[in-house]
């Protein structure tokens, strides 16, 4: 039969509610993975067997460059466009009754509300639509302009447009207009990886291809598993479960997996840390950890992993609007995350013992600890011996995180220590001390002090070295965005001494990011760097990063300012109080500020409203002063380690 090229008679319609589409797609969709995977979800209801996605390979064009998503689906004719594709928010498995899709595939439907074709006006302006079911091709253009512009009562039309005779079988969408990146290149990487995990069902078990500028994706890249810590025997950080009630008397059944990860930085590796939720084969909640809080919190950012939740997605929709998100605050929803936060806490108890000793079976495997056994053994103090060696142990088993080779320094002190008199002499007399004897007792534990100083010295030999690497980036008028921006991240105490652990507030750097785009001021060392968001204990900090010879005006006031009032206007109250935001205050960072009357007046305005200006030399020379006692313990440390003649 040939095929029907002609255009329909009269126009598409759509009712839709200009709020809605913003909401839809500019402000929950901003980035690639979450838009393509619509599409690609889309893609396998209509039992297509191949989704093919072009990405522009060099920079973004404003106006030029189009990313194109082609699969061979059963397509849409002009009914099915006209009374289901653009009926905004219909119920795409009730509609017809069916939870699959036509035979002889009879998959499980993976779309509900029919909105994720607005999610690419979160990255483009400009959606052109073209599918052929039957023989018969319908294809019209959405564009995002003109329907906020000319939308009245609620009503748009899109005028059908002729046939390509490019899409025989299936549907083609071209994204046009691309802002998000204009003028970069889009990274192909972060892609791949981002499909991979939002899909179980890629692969040729479910006849199901996505290929990516002519490369599949292959089930290997969604393996995850592979890239796992191994311990010393060879054997991966790895806990799985199958079919796991999350209740004791519940029905409820949840799968998957969690692992741990050798690093904790993302950029080494490329993966976000977070624990994947999936149902119907598709993400519905991002990586994230439950929002447990467990005695062992570093262990969080080393975790990984998936959970498939089949109920999430069956008889009550509690997945977000955004189709990435559930809602926590459904009583279903609830007993899953208290169940993730107990198996998290379980597993990061788990991690933690295995690591330690993983770590202590390897002590031996390090000459100087070799060292260490056979120079104490010559003393011939016992006590003092199994004093040292459990001090070491016991920093290993305090550190699980720490590489082996960390606990060099450690072992090199405590060699250090067991030389000296003061520490053999104290181990004797603890091991002889009846506890009635609390004056003794007491005394003895005040000559341990030396123990303590050791302790001291640890800490303040990192931050000495900090402190010499902050005084680095200021001569060198640091350029590159990592620089400073890692280094706040890594000690944050070189802000406020109060903070000695904060959490990086992704999200929220990524929106400042979208909402606030670079601006080039020609003038170089003016021109911001970067920023992030932090998270100290009910605070939210938002710290605007310059270059070390910047000097700021008023312009940049108000900038930072901008920044703080929005966020203060963004945040509202989550459904779980503990996590939520008390205040946002704000910090930037400067060479100087120029020399006006005006300026410095605002300077002080600004810090009324928690929003502070700090130079990079008045930074140093406050971490220097309030790190002074560091110093002068560490002073005293090396002499103690000079024993007089």
């Amino acid at each position: 039969m040939q095929q029907n090229h002609s255009s329909p008679r009269t126009a598409f319609r759509m009712e839709f509610d200009v709020s809605t589409i913003k909401h839809l797609g500019m402000q929950m969709y901003s980035t690639l993975p979450p838009v393509i995977g619509e599409f690609v979800a889309n893609a396998w209801d209509a039992n297509a067997t191949r989704v093919e996605i072009t990405i522009p390979e060099g920079k973004i064009a404003e106006g030029e460059s189009e990313i194109v998503i082609r699969d061979d689906g059963i397509g849409m004719s002009d009914m099915d466009i006209r009374e289901k594709y653009l009926i905004v928010g219909r119920n795409r498995r009730g509609s017809d009754g069916s939870e699959t899709s036509p035979s002889p595939q009879n998959r499980i439907i993976m779309g509900r509300k029919g909105i994720g074709k607005f999610s690419a006006f979160g990255i483009a302006r400009v959606i052109d639509i073209e599918s052929t079911k039957n023989n018969e091709t319908s294809h019209f253009i959405m564009d995002y302009d003109t329907m906020i512009k000319d939308a009245k009562d609620h009503v748009i039309t899109f005028e059908p447009l002729q046939a390509t005779s490019t899409v025989s079988q299936g549907t083609t969408i071209k994204l046009r207009n691309i802002l998000k990146f204009n003028n970069r290149r889009i990274p192909m990487g972060p892609l791949r990886r981002g499909l991979a995990r939002r899909f179980s069902v890629i692969g040729a078990d479910n006849d199901f291809s996505v290929i990516l500028n002519g490369s599949e994706i292959s089930p290997e890249e969604r393996d995850l598993k592979r890239l796992l810590d191994r311990d010393a025997k060879g054997r991966r950080y790895l806990w799985e479960f199958e079919d796991e009630r999350i209740e004791a008397n519940s029905d409820l059944t949840v799968s998957g997996w969690i692992g741990a990860l050798k690093r904790t930085d993302p950029a080494s590796d490329g993966i976000e840390r977070g624990i994947s939720i999936l149902a119907r084969g598709k993400l519905v909640q991002e990586p994230f950890l439950f929002d447990a809080v467990v005695g062992q919190q570093y262990a969080l950012s080393y975790f990984i992993g998936e959970v498939h939740a089949e109920f999430v997605d069956e008889d009550e929709d509690t997945v977000a609007t955004s189709r990435n998100k559930l809602v926590w605050d459904s009583p279903l929803n609830v007993s899953l995350k208290i169940w993730g936060q107990r198996k998290v806490n379980k597993i990061a108890r788990a991690w933690s013992e295995r690591r330690s000793a993983d770590n202590e079976r390897q002590l031996h495997n390090i000459p100087l600890y070799r060292d260490f056994r056979e120079r104490a053994n010559v003393l011939g103090n016992r006590r003092a011996i199994k004093l040292a060696d459990d001090l070491v142990r016991q920093a290993i088993r305090k550190n699980p995180t720490a590489e082996i080779e960390d606990i060099r320094p450690i072992i090199q002190t405590s060699l250090d220590f067991l030389e000296f008199d003061k520490f053999r002499d104290v181990s004797q007399d603890l091991a002889q001390s009846e506890l009635s004897d609390i004056p003794k007792i007491l005394d003895l534990f005040r000559e341990w002090e030396v123990v303590e100083a050791m302790e001291m010295s640890r800490v303040t030999e990192g931050r000495i070295v900090a402190i010499e690497k902050l005084q680095k980036l200021i001569d060198t008028n640091a350029l590159e965005v990592p620089d400073l921006h890692q280094f706040l991240k890594e000690f944050p105490w070189a802000l406020d001494p109060r903070w000695t652990l904060v959490g990086d507030e992704v999200s929220y750097s990524n929106l400042l990011r979208k909402q606030f785009r670079d601006s080039d001021t020609g003038v170089e060392e003016n021109r911001r760097i970067d920023f992030l968001c932090i998270r100290e204990a009910e605070t939210l900090v938002v710290v605007e990063i310059k270059r070390p010879a910047s000097r700021v005006s008023s312009k940049d006031l108000r900038q930072i300012a901008e920044y703080v009032n929005f966020m203060r206007d963004y945040i509202e109250p989550p459904t779980d109080s503990e996590v939520s935001f008390k205040r946002v205050i704000g910090y930037l960072f400067c060479g100087d500020i120029v020399n006006k009357g005006v300026v410095r007046q605002e300077v002080k305005n600004l810090e009324r409203a928690e929003i502070y200006v700090r130079k990079y030399v008045d930074l140093l020379e406050m971490v220097r002063r309030l790190h002074a006692k560091f110093i002068k313990k560490y002073d005293e440390l090396k002499k103690l380690r000079t024993p007089s003649t």
